[in-house]
């Protein structure tokens, strides 16, 4: 399961390290969804691809980071028209 989560633009850098560094001890690698993009709003944003990220645990993963996380979420399961 892939679970996408998005840092605020004011959070600062040593905050997205350490966003990052805990979901790493957690066994989790997060890439930016975005790679190459400069605009905060879009730079920000995070992807992790494995079949054991769970939302729900994500997201308590990250609840001590407070306002410095804007949303988690699962990734989006489209039907084909």
């Amino acid at each position: 399961m892939s679970v996408k989560f998005k840092l605020s633009a004011n959070a600062s850098e040593a905050s997205v390290r350490s966003v990052l560094d805990e979901l790493h001890q957690r066994g989790l690698a997060a890439d930016r969804l975005f790679p190459e993009q400069e605009r905060p709003a879009l730079a920000r944003m995070f992807i992790i691809r494995s079949p054991a990220a769970e939302p729900a645990a994500v997201a308590a993963a990250l609840e001590r980071f407070g306002s410095d996380v804007e949303y988690v979420e699962s990734d989006v399961k489209r039907k084909p028209l």
